[in-house]
């Protein structure tokens, strides 16, 4: 099964890291909101159907220019990818859990051309 590449373009003030966990709740609350809000917009875009799993979530983590390429650990970016996958529950996926999605990859594409803007992309494959 091939299912549409979701793409979507984070700004700053919306990026969450593994490496700056935000410790006042109703921020992240906001934040992560407003990347459900992005992620549910890609879906659409994207034309995905509802998939029945099991899946790999496979994200492509692309950051702004002038970030150095021997920085920024793809696997960092999980709390953004998180959010966004939360997005596709329940419209196009039946739950996120290890069910539906046992495995989660990431991986660093090259940088942007734009500085600031972090781009996500999400691959999901079947399992086999």
């Amino acid at each position: 099964m091939v299912t549409p590449a979701l793409t979507v373009d984070v700004p700053p003030a919306l990026w969450l890291s593994s490496n700056r966990p935000l410790r006042i709740h109703a921020q992240k609350a906001r934040i992560v909101r407003a990347l459900h809000v992005l992620g549910h917009a890609a879906a659409v875009q994207a034309g995905l159907t509802r998939l029945p799993g099991p899946l790999v979530a496979c994200w492509t983590i692309q950051y702004p220019k002038g970030v150095r390429t021997d920085k920024g650990d793809a696997a960092n970016a999980h709390p953004t990818c998180k959010a966004l996958l939360d997005a596709l529950v329940p419209t196009w996926l039946d739950d996120d859990g290890p069910r539906i999605i046992p495995e989660e990859r990431y991986r660093r594409g090259p940088n942007l051309a734009v500085p600031h803007i972090h781009r996500v992309t999400l691959n999901l494959v079947e399992e086999t």
